[in-house]
């Protein structure tokens, strides 16, 4: 059992709200990346992600569901380990009405009574078998891996690497790659990064930073961190508090993994109970994957390639539906 206190985040939008539908409206650009359906329709699997974190992760202090201000309507507010965050709670007025993630995530540290540690969710994030605590925490410090990577130029789809390379900017100004990688040497290259490690020994020669690794599973954080970054780099996140909607000048919450890992600050983990999918037309592995329970964290991830989204949005309703059948706490009766 731990001896603080950990916190779940999650951030979730209804993109048939026509309140927010008529919000965005006033700030889209039809150049902005941020501005596709994708980016925003709904699977239809959020009450099953608190399904599963009622039965894999019992032990989870409080839920904070962070939104614009809508929730689904089979919530039950009432729970005592749930707390609603609309955005205008945490985020100053001038910044809002927000559409851009990383504005909602690099103020996570201003959500009152959160926890100094946190683990961060997407809404495709997913616990898919039992964790405990130090599968995130041990002794206090993030569970996590630092392994460098290269960012490469991708045609037409270049915004993320753009702000990989922004926050690595703000890590040369205070760190440097060389007395990183000196320090923790035997830490990068343990066998527990598997083929990442075989990728930081190649980039280590490189004197400034490339990128690092980003696991796309839910990431823990330390409140304190975050905060850490704003005292040191207020001026450059309240420039992408000005972004309504994401752009390539935008900085991340990914900064205050970085920062966190820069100073060590982390137990290692091992990245092989992981997995990052891509949803297709044909979703027959995961369902076996799931059923398997071989993987402890996983993030369906959308695509621009299915050819059928109704029909596949019906199919993993169905997979989570014969897996996690049982309602929990966190749902209420709808009349």
């Amino acid at each position: 059992m731990s001896k603080y206190p950990i916190d779940f985040v999650i951030t979730w939008v209804d993109p048939t709200d026509s309140n927010w539908l008529k919000d965005r409206q006033d700030y889209l650009n039809e150049n902005n990346e941020s501005a596709g359906e994708i980016r925003y329709r709904d699977w239809e699997l959020l009450k099953y992600w608190f399904r599963m974190v009622e039965r894999c992760a019992p032990w989870v202090n409080r839920i904070y569901f962070v939104t614009y201000g809508h929730y689904p309507n089979w919530l039950n507010t009432e729970n005592e380990k749930l707390v609603i965050v609309k955005h205008d709670e945490f985020i100053d007025v001038p910044y809002l009405p927000t559409f851009n993630s990383n504005v909602i995530e690099i103020f996570f540290h201003r959500i009152e009574e959160l926890s100094e540690h946190f683990v961060y969710f997407n809404d495709d994030m997913f616990l898919c078998k039992s964790v405990s605590e130090e599968d995130f925490f041990f002794d206090g410090k993030p569970v996590d891996s630092l392994s460098w990577n290269a960012v490469s130029a991708k045609a037409n789809n270049s915004m993320v690497e753009h702000i990989v390379l922004n926050d690595m900017e703000l890590l040369e100004k205070h760190f440097k790659k060389k007395a990183v990688q000196k320090q923790q040497f035997w830490k990068m290259i343990n066998f527990k990064n598997g083929k990442s490690a075989i990728k930081s020994l190649m980039l280590m020669s490189w004197e400034h930073f490339t990128g690092i690794e980003n696991p796309h599973v839910a990431q823990p954080y330390l409140k304190s961190v975050l905060k850490e970054v704003w005292d040191e780099e207020q001026d450059k996140l309240l420039e992408t508090a000005c972004n309504r909607l994401r752009t390539s000048n935008d900085y991340s919450l990914w900064i205050a993994r970085y920062w966190n890992l820069m100073k060590n600050n982390y137990h290692l983990k091992s990245r092989k109970d992981e997995l990052y999918y891509i949803i297709g037309d044909d979703n027959k592995w995961l369902a076996d994957q799931l059923k398997a329970k071989k993987y402890k964290l996983i993030c369906l991830n959308d695509s621009d390639d299915l050819s059928d989204f109704d029909k596949a949005k019906a199919d993993l309703i169905s997979i989570f539906e014969s897996l996690y059948p049982d309602v929990s706490s966190f749902e209420r009766r709808v009349e």
